[in-house]
């Protein structure tokens, strides 16, 4: 009966043991992985000048905006959603 129970006892520590060894792992290659994502993201520009989307009121950054020229203004949305939904409002007001 003792036999026994140092037995679970020495199975329950030694998954303890794994499961913490496994989740270390698991985090470092995350991190890695993380990494490595982020060198590509750098590619992308991110600055410029800020404007409001006219839309959703959210500011975009003008290298990264979608754009619409109008009436010699540059109008910058934060997505083709946003852009579209933009040009079916122009066309529903001049109907």
């Amino acid at each position: 009966m003792v036999r026994l129970i140092l037995y679970l006892l020495l199975a329950v520590l030694l998954i303890t043991l794994l499961r913490s060894v496994l989740g270390i792992l698991l985090k470092a290659a995350a991190r890695w992985l993380l990494a490595g994502g982020s060198q590509a993201s750098r590619s992308t520009p991110s600055g410029g000048e800020l404007r409001q989307d006219p839309v959703c009121g959210v500011y975009i950054s003008t290298a990264t905006s979608y754009k619409l020229t109008e009436g010699g203004k540059v109008l910058h949305f934060c997505s083709e959603a946003c852009r579209e939904q933009y040009r079916r409002r122009k066309g529903e007001a001049k109907a």
